[in-house]
């Protein structure tokens, strides 16, 4: 879903969908503001939402919050001419924050992005609650699930994790 109260920066992100060839993504909606989005939101699912933040009425910030109350919570990326609201944007759980003008090669690691977080999501709500235990790796672009019972042990190293087993 593609909420932006500017038509060209609607029609601009939904041809840049339609070039991300990774993951294969498609527009199933859109939106001029929030009321609109909230309403197209109780008639359709979607996994992704791209966001604005300045709108007429409830803004982006707002929007995000209420889409955080809702399950399944689409993952949203937040598409922006203005850079000062990056914090805010992460504090509401925002997969990515771009801002505009939207490179393709930046739209096609956010929705990377929000694919791998819906991966895990669907993968923890999938699960049934007598099921082992287990950690969910991201290993060279991949998703692999390791029971906890194989790890041998996890060390920490500035931004990397390393995960080992037998």
């Amino acid at each position: 879903l593609v909420v932006d109260d500017e038509e060209l920066a609607r029609l601009r992100l939904r041809s840049l969908v339609g070039e991300c060839p990774v993951p294969r993504a498609g527009v199933a909606g859109e939106a001029a503001n929030a009321a609109q989005a909230l309403a197209w939101l109780a008639a359709n699912d979607c996994d992704v939402v791209l966001l604005d933040i300045g709108m007429p009425g409830s803004d982006g910030l707002q929007l995000a919050a209420e889409l955080n109350r809702r399950e399944p919570t689409p993952a949203v990326v937040f598409v922006t001419a203005h850079a000062d609201h990056a914090l805010q944007a992460f504090d509401l759980h925002a997969v990515d924050y771009l801002t505009k003008p939207v490179r393709r090669e930046r739209l096609q690691a956010a929705l990377q992005r929000a694919a791998q977080r819906l991966g895990l999501q669907r993968a923890v709500a999938a699960a049934p609650a007598d099921a082992e235990p287990v950690i969910v790796v991201s290993e060279f672009g991949r998703v692999v699930r390791v029971p906890v019972r194989d790890v041998l042990y996890l060390k920490a190293e500035l931004k990397y994790v390393t995960l080992r087993t037998a």
